[in-house]
């Protein structure tokens, strides 16, 4: 340590200061975690303006090269996504390299799960019903933002020096060819959770999962934007005058509705716009902010002053879920995207705000929900690729006449890039673009019940490839994994020994095909053959095929046929669910004939929203989730598929939006998967193990991977968990 040298067997390893001091806060940590924020308070001085996350990511990286260490299978350092880093080797401390070097920032961290950071909240949205959790509440800041403007006066100072340096020597750049650059580079540990650039161009605000920034668009100068503390706002939309934002503000992650906010980034006290909004744009003179509300926070448009006076709802959709709001340039106009709840096809719609009319521009299945209409008439809009490019989506364009609302020219191509387009905000004279572009991995992670269903091991990711993999099911001698994947155009379907490394192809071919089950005697499997996301009068095959390997048969063909499950031997029946224009229902059916029948004490209104439930190994209960709406608190349902009893069984504690449901193999107790809640240090995830008389065993709690459920093996020794992964960062498109 006084040397400062790194050696190994004698030989002295090339290694740079800052890689040297991130290994002496691992090894003085003794074994326990150091946070990033700890990483950057030891590496750069408070009031040093450098790219803190790349900063760190590349320290990281190099102190790995000296150490010949790899971040895939550690033998170092490991990483805690999201948090920091940990040394995985015992440390001996001998009299001749001297005493190690102290430093107050290192803390003991009792676990990763109980670090919590400082981000903000991420504003996923991959498809419509698939939305994340989000339960937002406003308090008054008022209290602690006079202190908090005293102590955070030397951040202010900076923040208003480089919006005064962003003004100096600017000048109108010629025009050119359509160029594209990035913007930021944030790992896959912290990726960005909201950002927009300002009209004029100059700034971009964004957030990741360390805190508020302002960034000079024309140069790597970044600040910590100054807020009063516990108030971490993500960015909603700028002003016109390029200083003032709306924000939404997660204070209560469990119970309560998205707030908005106006801050400036020239400090001061933060202004609650209302009590109950989200997905705000404001209008062209900044006068009046366009947002939405809902159980699901987009199924109505509202209108406020941009004083925080006068809201009023202008749009309710019903059933249906409404992307982002875009300002015609003279105002007087909106446009946004509408999801119908029936299926997957949404459509560009315009509001005229006197009349109240609406007209259509445009339907396509793979429409995002981000829309911009810029000051020459030009609306922008993304849509996803089709297959095998569905990961990725795109923008668009079309010239729309802002008067009535009405197309004037067809649909053009802007990009051709990769990845999902998270959001994207364009400047005030419509020459640049900022496009947070995301990729969500989906894979199979594999944990070992332990201590009889009361311990979880440490989750291993079982699907090592960056394909897609989902929706995973055993087969019945517990020693392999079925899933499905879309590792080459449609999904397919894949076996995979749990002590193996690649899976083997068992169901292909040129048609979608997934949810892989095996039949009660074990020789088979069944999957479905048709759309992902399926209407009412949507056709449904379910398919069997032998588990090992041959011909597919054709077992039976409904609309609405959403998923099933099969009960386990001596039982020798499958359920499927259905939905028509006003009910769910269930139907038994025999995985060999195909003969079904409904049964009818399981028949029950439609619920709005996720379509989730398992069915009892012994084939006599279905369980459920109560209630869709995530604010009415985490419900599940058992119901008797012989006499229509029911019975609730509401979660204390854990999970608050239930998105995975899976009996034990035992048939004693229910796993259950989702959100366990969003605020300042991102979204939380995990698995909880609940009883038949309703107690909890919270086992996995984290935050990332996302845990959307586990599905336990015949044998009851392990769990296959649906999970996922996101990398998010904003680019920008000039000259467009």
């Amino acid at each position: 340590m006084s040397s400062r040298e790194l050696l190994r067997a004698g030989s002295r390893i090339p290694i740079q200061d800052k890689p040297l001091q991130i290994l002496r806060l691992l090894l003085e940590a003794d074994g326990q975690v150091v946070t990033r924020e700890q990483v950057r308070a030891a590496l750069w001085p408070e009031d040093t303006f450098v790219d803190f996350e790349h900063g760190v990511n590349t320290a990281v990286k190099k102190l790995r090269q000296a150490l010949e260490d790899s971040a895939e299978n550690p033998q170092y350092i490991e990483t805690l996504p999201r948090i920091g880093y940990r040394f995985l080797l015992p440390v001996e401390w001998t009299a001749g390299g001297g005493a190690p070097w102290t430093h107050g920032n290192v803390v003991v961290m009792a676990t990763p799960e109980e670090a919590k950071p400082h981000p903000t909240p991420v504003r996923l949205r991959p498809q419509p019903r698939k939305k994340l959790f989000i339960a937002i509440a406003a308090v008054a800041a008022v209290g602690i933002a006079a202190l908090f403007y005293l102590s955070q006066e030397r951040h202010r100072d900076g923040v208003r020096e480089l919006l005064h340096r962003a003004g100096i020597g600017s000048a109108t750049r010629a025009r050119a060819e359509l160029s594209r650059r990035r913007l930021t580079a944030n790992s896959s540990d912290t990726p960005l959770t909201s950002g927009a650039i300002s009209p004029d161009g100059k700034y971009l605000a964004f957030t990741d999962s360390t805190g508020f920034y302002l960034r000079l668009v024309d140069s790597s100068e970044t600040h910590r934007v100054p807020l009063p503390e516990g108030f971490d706002p993500a960015v909603e939309n700028w002003f016109p005058d390029s200083v003032h934002l709306v924000v939404s503000w997660i204070k209560d992650p469990e119970t309560s509705a998205p707030s908005l906010w106006v801050i400036s980034m020239m400090g001061g006290t933060p202004r609650k716009l209302v009590e109950h909004g989200s997905w705000a744009r404001v209008s062209p003179d900044g006068n009046q902010v366009a947002f939405e509300k809902g159980p699901w926070d987009d199924e109505e448009i509202w209108l406020v002053d941009a004083n925080g006076n006068g809201a009023r709802k202008i749009i309710d959709g019903g059933a249906d879920l409404f992307g982002t709001v875009a300002w015609a340039p003279e105002g007087n106009r909106i446009a946004y995207t509408r999801y119908s709840a029936e299926n997957a096809v949404g459509k560009i719609e315009t509001f005229d705000l006197k009349t109240g009319q609406t007209s259509t521009i445009l339907s396509n299945a793979g429409l995002g929900r981000e829309i911009v209409w810029t000051n020459a008439g030009r609306l922008i809009y993304s849509r996803q690729e089709e297959a095998p490019n569905q990961s990725d989506a795109n923008l668009w364009s079309l010239q729309v006449d802002t008067q009535t609302g009405r197309p004037l020219t067809s649909p053009a191509r802007v990009t051709n890039d990769r990845e999902g387009i998270q959001s994207f905000s364009v400047t005030g004279d419509g020459r640049q673009i900022s496009i947070l572009r995301a990729s969500e991995q989906m894979d199979v992670y594999l944990t070992d019940v332990e201590a009889h269903g009361n311990r979880l091991s440490h989750p291993r990711r079982f699907t090592l490839d960056d394909w897609q993999d989902f929706m995973p099911s055993w087969t019945p001698d517990s020693r392999a994994v079925l899933f499905g994947s879309a590792r080459d155009g449609p999904a397919h379907i894949f076996k995979q020994y749990i002590d193996q490394k690649q899976p083997e192809l068992l169901v292909g071919g040129e048609r979608e095909v997934f949810q892989p089950q095996p039949t009660p005697e074990g020789s088979n499997v069944l999957y479905v053959d048709g759309p992902y996301v399926v209407g009412p009068s949507d056709k449904v095959r379910v398919m069997r095929i032998p588990l090992s390997g041959g011909s597919s048969q054709l077992v039976l063909e409904r609309a609405g046929l959403q998923t099933y499950q099969c009960a386990k031997l001596p039982v020798t029946k499958c359920v499927y669910s259905r939905i028509d224009s006003e009910y769910s229902r269930f139907f038994a059916f025999d995985p060999l004939s195909g003969t079904d029948t409904e049964l009818l004490a399981a028949r029950s209104k439609k619920e709005v929203g996720m379509n989730i439930w398992s069915l009892s190994p012994d084939g006599k209960y279905l369980v459920t989730s109560k209630s869709q709406n995530p604010y009415d608190g985490p419900v599940l349902r058992l119901l008797s598929l012989f006499d229509g009893g029911v019975r609730d069984l509401p979660v204390a504690t854990g999970v608050k939006l239930i998105m995975g449901i899976d009996w034990a193999a035992d048939g004693r107790s229910i796993w259950v998967g989702g959100y366990m809640g969003r605020g300042s240090w991102g979204t939380r995830s995990g698995i909880i193990n609940m009883d038949l008389n309703g107690h909890v065993t919270e086992l996995i709690k984290g935050y990332s991977p996302v845990i959307l459920g586990g599905v336990p093996s015949p044998d009851g020794r392990h769990l296959a968990l649906r999970a996922n992964t996101q990398s998010s960062n904003i680019w920008l498109l000039e000259n467009f």
